[in-house]
């Protein structure tokens, strides 16, 4: 997200949004096993966080081109249609700089370094905690505020 694109909100209503818990922040999450998606769902959301969700790599593409702009991307790699890193690469071919945390069970020894050279991303490897999520999340969502 560049800075043009960055929402900036007021005192009221930030205030609003929380006496109404009204979703402040955009996330998609794409992942093609259902269980997955569901407890990345469970474990990011909460009143001020509206959440969209992807199960392959076309919708994903969807969701970055007609439902932004987002405030973070959390994909899975391996996903049919598309791989996430492919949508990804594709997305800052097109000027979208969405936060994004890549997370996989593959232990390619290649995929820190694709990670890094799409900017503005971290990669978090199966298994991981909610702690650990969490803590990405708020890492990468910490940087879009500072940029």
């Amino acid at each position: 997200m560049n800075a043009s694109d960055r929402r900036e909100f007021t005192l009221d209503e930030l205030a609003r949004a929380a006496r109404e818990q009204v979703p402040i922040s955009r996330i998609v999450i794409a992942d093609d096993d259902p269980d997955s998606l569901e407890l990345l769902k469970m474990a990011l959301g909460n009143p001020q966080i509206e959440i969209c969700e992807a199960a392959n790599g076309a919708e994903l593409v969807d969701l970055l081109a007609e439902g932004g702009p987002f405030d973070l991307v959390v994909t899975d790699v391996l996903m049919p249609w598309m791989e996430g890193l492919q949508v990804l690469l594709s997305a800052r071919a097109a000027e979208i700089h969405t936060p994004v945390l890549v997370i996989t069970g593959l232990t390619r020894p290649d995929l820190q370094s694709k990670v890094d050279r799409l900017g503005n991303a971290k990669l978090l490897r199966k298994p991981f905690g909610i702690p650990e999520l969490r803590a990405a999340v708020a890492d990468l969502m910490a940087r879009q505020q500072l940029a």
